[in-house]
């Protein structure tokens, strides 16, 4: 049974939080994201992740099978990614540098638009497309589709982050 709820203008979310008002709550929402970057620091450091510290998101189930794992939202990241195949034996990247688009981002995973299949299970993804030295967060691919639009969508959770220098 799905619940259907009328929301006005005023009543959207994200709303900012006052910081002020709301130390508390804020400091709570900062520690919680502290926590979930622990073993993937460089996500601190993306302010479309920072946007969801610095509001309120909510929503509502009534069907627990429509519960999605993720226990933060995911919020748009529309930028360019660098992607790599990953070897987790070798814990080295296997491909060169392949541009793709972000989707969307939330602290636990990513998803992505890339024009070539990608037939491995896990790859590296950075956001440090200019800098000598890239942080890689490795991500294990949990789908994949092709689109209407002639490109694959992709997107998977974070498992680590690595540190190559650039070539």
């Amino acid at each position: 049974m799905r619940q259907a709820v009328r929301a006005y203008p005023s009543d959207v979310f994200p709303k900012t939080i006052n910081e002020d008002e709301n130390s508390e709550f804020y400091q709570q929402k900062r520690d919680a994201f502290l926590r979930e970057t622990t073993n993937t620091p460089c996500l601190r450091r993306i302010p479309e992740l920072n946007k969801l510290i610095d509001s309120v998101v909510a929503s509502w189930y009534l069907e627990p099978s429509s519960i999605s794992s993720r226990e933060w939202h995911r919020i748009p990241c529309r930028r360019p990614l660098g992607l790599a195949v990953f070897n987790p034996q070798t814990r080295q990247l296997e491909s060169d540098l392949q541009i793709v688009t972000g989707r969307n981002i939330s602290v636990r995973g990513i998803s992505f638009t890339h024009q070539a299949h990608i037939y491995s299970r896990e790859v590296a993804v950075t956001f440090d497309l200019d800098q000598p030295v890239q942080e890689f967060l490795i991500v294990r691919l949990a789908w994949s589709r092709f689109s209407e639009k002639r490109t694959f969508q992709s997107g998977g959770q974070f498992l680590s982050q690595i540190e190559v220098a650039a070539e």
